[in-house]
C-alpha cells in the first residue's frame, strides 16, 4: 500500500513539472508577443515623427534623429550616457527594507534615476547636432545601429499640389529568449543573431515643395 502511494506521489511530481514548464513557456511567449507589439507601435510613432519632419523640408540627418529619439523606448539598453545608479530616495527605501516605503515611493513620487534625468537633458542637444560625429558622444542605444529610415516621396511636383511622403522605420529587434540558445541550454544567445525585423509605416502630405524650390536633400 505504501509503495503504491509513493509511486503516485512521484508521478504527480513529474506531471507537475511538465505543467509548470509548459505554463512558463506560454507565459514567456505571451510576454515576447506583447513586447514586440509595443515595439511595433513605438516604431509607427517614430515613422510618424520622421514623416512630419520630412514633410516640412528637414534634411536626412534631421529625419534620422527624429526617428531615433522617437524610437528610444524600443532601442534597448542605453550605451551613452552609461547607467548612473538610482535615485538616493530609492536607495534609502531599499536599505530600510520596508515594503510600504517602497510602495509609497512608487505611487506618490516623481523620482527619476540620475541617468534618466541626464538622458532627458541630452535629447535637445542631440537634436541640435549637425551630423553623426557630433552626436555619437551625446546619446547612443543598443539597437540604434540597426535602425533605418526609408522615405519614398513624389519628386515630380509642380509646386502647387502636395505629394505624399511615405516613411518606413525598421529595426532589428532581438528576442528576449533565444530559441537557438534555449535549445543549447541557455536563455540568451551571446551573439544575438536571432531577432525579428520590425517596421513602422506612416505617410503624410509633403508640404515643403510648396515653399522650398530645392527638393534635393
Amino acid at each position: 500500500m505504501y509503495a503504491k502511494l509513493n509511486n503516485k506521489g512521484g508521478q504527480a511530481m513529474i506531471e507537475s513539472i511538465f505543467v509548470i514548464i509548459l505554463t512558463s513557456l506560454i507565459f514567456l511567449a505571451l510576454f515576447q508577443y506583447a513586447n514586440l507589439f509595443s515595439s511595433k507601435i513605438i516604431l509607427t510613432h517614430a515613422a510618424a515623427r520622421a514623416a512630419r519632419c520630412r514633410s516640412v523640408g528637414f534634411n536626412q540627418w534631421m529625419v534620422l534623429k527624429s526617428a531615433r529619439v522617437a524610437a528610444i523606448p524600443a532601442a534597448g539598453k542605453r550605451l551613452i550616457p552609461e547607467q548612473l545608479g538610482v535615485d538616493p530616495a530609492i536607495t534609502a527605501a531599499l536599505q530600510n527594507n520596508r515594503v510600504i516605503d517602497i510602495w509609497e515611493l512608487a505611487l506618490h513620487s516623481n523620482t527619476r534615476s540620475p541617468g534618466t534625468m541626464l538622458e532627458r537633458g541630452r535629447i535637445p542637444e542631440y537634436m541640435g547636432t549637425i551630423n553623426h560625429p557630433t552626436a555619437e558622444h551625446l546619446l547612443d542605444y543598443e539597437h540604434w545601429e540597426t535602425l533605418s529610415v526609408r522615405i519614398d516621396e513624389d519628386m515630380d511636383l509642380d509646386g502647387k499640389t502636395p505629394g505624399l511622403a511615405v516613411v518606413d522605420v525598421s529595426i532589428r529587434y532581438p528576442f528576449l529568449i533565444s530559441v537557438r540558445a534555449l535549445r543549447d541550454g541557455e536563455l540568451r544567445n551571446p551573439d544575438q543573431d536571432e531577432g525579428m525585423a520590425l517596421k513602422g509605416h506612416f505617410q503624410i502630405e509633403n508640404q515643403y515643395p510648396l515653399y522650398i524650390e530645392d527638393a534635393n536633400w
